[in-house]
């Protein structure tokens, strides 16, 4: 389910995207999605049901299960080091990069004997991407990609924030981003709460300086997001990551989701992909 709200007011920033949801994935639509021609990509039943109920219990149990390391996230799990706690530390990010391939294994044995979500993305970011898709590499070492999310119930949310590459590493391979976006692929969410919130525009400079402290800007503190959309079990989402984007807390049972990064830097250039 999903809102499409006119929120704009005089003292909010103006949109960069239109408030549309396409519900393919293809060429055309990632395009868009690149262009701000369309807010999301959302795709229904892209996860089979039995995939879920499968990965799920496994998922919660993993004992790679971590947090992530910011005072508004802090109560989010997630499921091997991603990107964005390496800190700008050269032994953080060695212990990162050492350990991608091995993470991405492990990802992949978690959802045998089926195809993970995020393999499957990347197999489809390869089709329809005009110039390929690729993993992506910091200075010539793999990264990993296909982190596991869990938000706990009562306890877990995603403050409004954006998540930009540049904002964590200086690497020659990020040289020339035009765009980043966030794939979500939903295991399991409750009937309330767990909303994606899209505002569609970029943070303000006082604003990023709140979200590199804390990861998040207090939500009393914006106007209301212009697009609102419930995930279901099984759904796709892809959105600029750059952009304001935001995560309602749930209060029945865990909120599970795979996610992955995808840089963009036109359509002349292969994707890449990193969690």
């Amino acid at each position: 389910m999903s809102l499409q709200l006119d929120n704009t007011t005089e003292s909010a920033p103006p949109a960069l995207a239109k408030s549309v949801i396409a519900t393919t994935l293809n060429t055309e639509t990632l395009l868009q999605l690149m262009n701000h021609e369309i807010g999301a990509i959302h795709i229904k039943n892209y996860v089979p049901k039995e995939v879920c109920e499968a990965v799920v219990p496994k998922t919660l149990e993993h004992p790679a299960m971590g947090h992530y390391h910011k005072l508004y996230t802090s109560s989010v799990g997630r499921i091997h080091m991603p990107h964005i706690d390496t800190r700008w530390d050269a032994i953080e990010t060695k212990k990162y990069h050492d350990g991608a391939i091995a993470a991405i294994e492990e990802i992949r044995e978690l959802f045998f004997p089926y195809i993970s979500p995020i393999d499957k993305l990347r197999l489809l970011l390869q089709e329809y991407w005009p110039a390929g898709a690729n993993l992506a590499r910091f200075r010539n070492r793999a990264c990993f990609v296909g982190a596991c999310r869990v938000m706990q119930p009562k306890k877990s949310f995603f403050y409004p924030h954006n998540d930009h590459i540049v904002q964590e590493t200086d690497a020659p391979e990020i040289e020339g981003l035009i765009e980043q976006f966030v794939a979500n692929a939903y295991l399991q969410v409750p009937e309330e709460g767990g909303d994606l919130h899209l505002w569609l525009r970029n943070p303000t400079p006082k604003e990023k300086e709140a979200i590199l402290d804390v990861e998040g800007l207090l939500p009393e503190t914006i106007e209301p997001p212009r697009l609102v959309i419930h995930p279901e079990p099984g759904d796709l989402i892809i959105c600029s990551s750059v952009m304001l984007h935001a995560v309602t807390p749930v209060e029945t049972t865990h909120r599970v989701c795979m996610a992955s990064f995808i840089g963009c830097k036109g359509p002349d250039q292969p994707l890449m992909y990193w969690s």
